[in-house]
Parts: structure tokens; sequence; C-alpha cells
């Protein structure tokens, strides 16, 4: 069994956020889009953004880029969930009895032991890849070959034989089926299950609450990870600061999809643009601010602790994109018993724009 690094949280407050490189620790660290380590897998390019012991073992991350054309077989993980998120092009999933073509935005969530595969549709195809071991993204750099590029070669070979690829599978959890891409009904749903089944969501569909010019939409909960995880999907303008805080049980992990994110992680000042990345472990002192129209952020939560926090600040809403005008109070009753109930601890006020770049 690993051991993970994972530093007391009084170590954590002290530890500015390393930049662009992995730490192999677990203590806050911001990624530009396209840093991380890379990979060729015969058409497609995986850009590993977070390992295991980059987060005390709660999960692996990393961004996939491939050519139209470029496809898996059925996969299937023995122990951990799996959670994707289109950013470019079009993607193609199969799940059980189902396929379905995602457009950005889309999402699939994929519980351990469902058979799955999927096909990139345009040229330049992107998703986020999540797995709440990683062991998935090791059998992937197995399999791959470590390279500097920055972009996919779609006339590269897959550097391993597809024996081989079945036997590294197995040392990391990793079944290869069998199956046949059958063209299926879709069957796109618009709400989350009440279970783990395993699911997609169209772009703006999930469990939606609003508030404060902002619209937050559960693209994943509790129920449908076994507690691992869940995911927030955040759209809205400019905002002000947020107070500052940690968490002692909990790992927040933000990616820029769209827009200016100003994150303030232990002091430092950072700014995300699409594609970017920072996880900020527990104890990590952090608040965030929306710095342009139309910002869109995700969330990924380890592990599902703070999954209320957004139902005490948010009133529950149909609508599919955030409002403007609305009412800009801050919810302070919602934010008091965020404080009483949650795993939440305020240090001080919001931060001014522009302290500690």
């Amino acid at each position: 069994m690993t051991d993970f690094d994972i530093p007391a949280i009084d170590e954590v407050h002290a530890v500015a956020p390393a930049i662009d490189t992995l730490p192999g620790r677990c203590v806050p660290y911001y990624l530009a889009a396209g840093e991380g380590e890379r990979y060729e897998l015969g058409g497609q390019l995986l850009t590993v953004i977070a390992h295991p012991e980059d987060t005390g073992g709660q999960f692996g991350a990393a961004y996939i880029y491939g050519g139209k054309g470029i496809e898996t077989p059925f996969l299937s993980h023995e122990g951990e969930h799996r959670f994707l998120y289109v950013t470019d092009g079009q993607l193609q999933v199969w799940l059980p009895g189902e396929t379905q073509v995602l457009a950005p935005g889309g999402s699939v969530a994929i519980p351990p032991g469902t058979p799955y595969a999927y096909r990139m549709l345009a040229h330049r195809t992107r998703f986020l890849s999540w797995l709440t071991l990683g062991d998935g993204h090791r059998f992937a750099q197995a399999a791959g070959r470590e390279t500097s590029a920055h972009v996919f070669d779609i006339t590269a070979a897959q550097p391993v034989s597809p024996g081989r690829q079945s036997e590294l599978a197995a040392q990391f959890g990793v079944v290869i089926h069998d199956l046949e891409k059958h063209e299926l009904p879709p069957r796109t749903g618009a709400a989350l299950p009440m279970d783990e089944s395993p699911y997609v969501l169209e772009a703006g569909a999930g469990d939606r609450w609003a508030s404060m010019d902002q619209l937050n939409s559960y693209l994943a909960r509790s129920r449908n990870t076994g507690g691992t995880y869940f995911a927030m999907h955040t759209s809205g303008g400019k905002s002000a600061y947020i107070p500052r805080h940690f968490h002692r049980q909990h790992t927040e992990n933000f990616l820029c999809l769209e827009g200016r994110i100003l994150l303030h992680a232990n002091g430092k000042e950072i700014l995300l643009t699409k594609g970017d990345f920072l996880h900020a472990p527990a104890g990590t002192i952090h608040s965030f601010a929306f710095d342009s129209h139309s910002t869109q952020m995700l969330g990924l939560l380890t592990t599902d602790v703070f999954e209320k926090f957004f139902e005490y600040m948010n009133t529950p809403t149909e609508a599919h994109v955030h409002v403007e005008g609305g009412d800009m109070r801050f919810p302070v009753e919602g934010f008091a018993r965020a404080r009483a109930e949650l795993d939440l601890e305020v240090v001080g006020p919001p931060p001014e724009r522009g302290a500690g770049r």
C-alpha cells in the first residue's frame, strides 16, 4: 500500500502554492493550461494534472486531448469512480444500453465495474478525466509514452500491443471488455439519478441552485459517487472575494472553464483562465472571485462533507443560465449555518484584489 505525504493542517497553512509543477505531496499547487506530465497514447495526449501522491490518495486527474476517430475499447474500473467533463469538440460515449454524443459542457459519471467506451468525433476534442483513486491514469501512463509535446499526434501508433495493454490493465484495476459498439438510442438526462447508476448530463443540466448572480449546478452528488466526491459547475459575472477560510476534512479543486477566476491561496493571488487548475487540500487558506463576465468554473470536492453548502447559500432554480441584477445580498443566515454544521473555518475578511500577487 502506498504511503502518502499528507502534512498537518498548520503546515499546509504556511505552504505557498507550487506553480506549474506536480509537488509529489499533498500541498496546494497551480497548473496553467497545458502544464503537467504528458503521455502519447496513439493519437491521444494525456496530460496528468494530479497524481494520487499529489492529493493524499484522494483522486487522480488528467486532460485527454485527441483527434477525430480516436476511440477506446470498452473498459471498466474495479475500484474507482470515473467522471468525464467535455471542454472542447465532441465525444461519443457508450454506457450499458445507451450511447450519447456530448458537446462542451456535457459530462458522464461512471461507477466502478461499469463497462464504457468513447470515441472522439471532432478534430480537437478534449475532456477532463477524474478518477477517485487515479489507478486508471497510471494504466494510461504505463501504456503510453512520455512526451514533451502539448498536442496529440493523430498518426502515432499505440505504444504497446493489445496483449501488453491487457497485462498492464490488470495491474491497475482496469478491465478491457470484448464488447461491440452499437448505435443505441440516446438517453441524456437532465437530472441526477438517486443512486450510483451510470449517467450522462447534457450541458446546462444537473440540480441547479442560484444566488448573487451565480448559478450552481450539481453534476455529481454524494449519492452518485459513494461519498467520494461531488462535482459543481458554477457560472456567473464579476464577483467579490468571499471570506478567507479553510477546511479540515476535505479538498477543493478549481478548474477554469471560461473567463477569469481569482484564487487567493495561502496569501498568494493567482489568476486562472481557461484550462488552468488549482488544488487546495485541507488546510489551505483560500478565497476566490470571478474576474470577468460569464465566467464558468468546475469544482470537484473530495470527499462529500461540504455538499450541503451550496443549498444553504442558494435557492433552487429551473434556470439554465445565471441572471444579472438579482439580489446581491450575502446570504448571512446560510453562511452561519454552514459554519455551524459543515467543515468551514473562517479566518478573516475577504482579501483585496491584487493583494499577494
